[in-house]
């Protein structure tokens, strides 16, 4: 955890870009269909977003651990509403297929910048520490876990939802950043509070130079439009364009296939 990387001034302009994204959170069936996560929705929707993604206290945190070249993969505004129910636990690392996502070194990294004061009452994230090189019981009994019907909830007595001795409650301030290896297990409480817990995540590939071509295939840079990738949305304004190119990977100009996703661990991890 990196404390106040968001001055006070700061935290006030994110939650304002925050709101003026979440407007599809306001209906009914999304809010169904994402009960028990929240929101999903690309920060990309909003071009003051750039001022996050190449944000000069959040690059300078990563170099000090030694990420001197992080891309930008995609990024969502993460916002859980009043009287909300826990997030399910998951990880999201994608390149299990490959043995490259057994090595000690992440690949892949994701930033949470929280908006408000976080705690167990309101939503805080949860994490059993060491997941993501070791194997833990939850990796076998997420394996048959449906994640549309997790996002739903349509079962709470899922192992997904359930409290383990091993986890740890992540609590924050405001302007706070939480950085994790995108492959350890990770959940959020519930949010018991009556307002909104908001925060913003980013994933980023830690030294994209580095990774196995078949991965660097993958997160290349896209002409179109997919939130999960490497994209610049049509009609961005140049400046924050030309910023944001800067800060994803490089368009892929080799010949060997992407990996495809893989987001289930095998034997190797152990």
């Amino acid at each position: 955890m990196v404390p106040r990387v968001l001055g006070p001034g700061e935290v006030h302009r994110f939650r304002e870009l925050a709101r003026r994204i979440l407007a599809p959170q306001d209906a009914e069936e999304y809010r169904e269909k994402h009960v028990a996560i929240g929101s999903l929705l690309d920060i990309l929707r909003d071009p003051e977003s750039i001022e996050l993604i190449d944000h000069p206290r959040t690059l300078a945190a990563l170099r000090h651990l030694g990420f001197d070249d992080p891309r930008y993969e995609h990024g969502i505004v993460f916002n859980k509403l009043p009287r909300t129910p826990r997030t399910f636990w998951h990880q999201d690392g994608t390149a299990w297929n490959h043995p490259s996502a057994y090595a000690p070194d992440p690949q892949e990294l994701i930033l949470i910048y929280y908006l408000v004061d976080t705690t167990p009452r309101n939503g805080c994230l949860r994490v059993i520490p060491g997941s993501h090189r070791k194997r833990h019981p939850l990796h076998d009994r997420l394996r048959d876990t449906y994640t549309p019907d997790l996002r739903r909830m349509r079962d709470p007595s899922s192992p997904a939802f359930q409290s383990y001795e091993d986890e740890v409650p992540l609590p924050v301030a405001a302007g706070d950043l939480v950085i994790i290896d995108a492959r350890l297990l990770h959940a959020a409480h519930a949010n018991d509070s009556d307002e909104d817990r908001t925060a913003l995540s980013l994933w980023y590939a830690t030294d994209h130079r580095k990774l196995p071509e078949c991965i660097r295939a993958r997160f290349s840079l896209r002409t179109g439009v997919d939130e999960r990738l490497p994209y610049v949305p049509e009609g961005f304004p140049e400046g924050a364009a030309s910023r944001l190119r800067r800060m994803l990977p490089p368009a892929y100009e080799g010949s060997v296939e992407p990996l495809p996703m893989n987001s289930i661990p095998d034997e190797r991890l152990r």
